[in-house]
């Protein structure tokens, strides 16, 4: 009995230094396309936030860390309440992390923030504005940051992502449907 015993915390051992090792990949190797496979096949481009990736990869460490913590704790009852906690933790920020994303389709613009599974759908005609904040690096103006305003009192902005593969192209929709286009140079 002591052989399988040891035999199983190694086995919960080596299956949680595999999720540790995974949790730095997983999220962009898997999430981020699973999320792409199950999102409306008009969508034109799918993104998400640097906070899906951090989430994922915490929601991956903390399964590890449940499987550490039914391995190392000699007490049965205590070990599994701890790692079952641990683990239902992690499985809400997966949860969490594969929630979390932005597309735009022909007819509109969903986004789900981060920490929420509430998506919202934007019509065209339902953007109030879009502001495009420039910033001038050597000589040069780039993108720093873009914020969409919804006439519902509605705003989201958007500091990185895919979403500045997206922002002409959306851009351009909401001023077609009757929004504003502002340009911001930062001082």
């Amino acid at each position: 009995m002591v052989d399988f015993y040891d035999q199983k915390k190694i086995i919960l051992v080596t299956f949680g230094i595999i999720l540790l090792i995974s949790a730095i990949f997983i999220p962009a190797a898997v999430f981020y396309p699973a999320k792409v496979v199950t999102i409306t096949q008009e969508a034109e481009v799918v993104g998400t936030s640097f906070w899906s990736l951090v989430l994922g990869s915490a929601g991956i460490v903390l399964l590890a860390a449940a499987l550490f913590i039914a391995a190392l704790i000699e007490q049965p009852l205590k070990s599994w309440l701890l790692s079952g906690a641990v683990a239902v933790m992690g499985l809400v920020s997966i949860a969490f992390s594969l929630g979390d994303y932005y597309y735009m389709t022909h007819d509109g613009f969903t986004y789900n923030p981060p920490l929420s599974f509430n998506s919202s759908t934007y019509t065209w005609e339902e953007f109030e504005k879009v502001e495009e904040r420039l910033q001038k690096e050597n000589g040069t103006s780039s993108i720093e940051s873009v914020a969409y305003y919804f006439r519902d009192g509605h705003m989201v902005e958007f500091s990185s992502g895919r979403i500045f593969e997206m922002h002409n192209s959306l851009a351009r929709r909401v001023e077609a449907a009757g929004g504003e286009f502002n340009r911001i140079q930062a001082p």
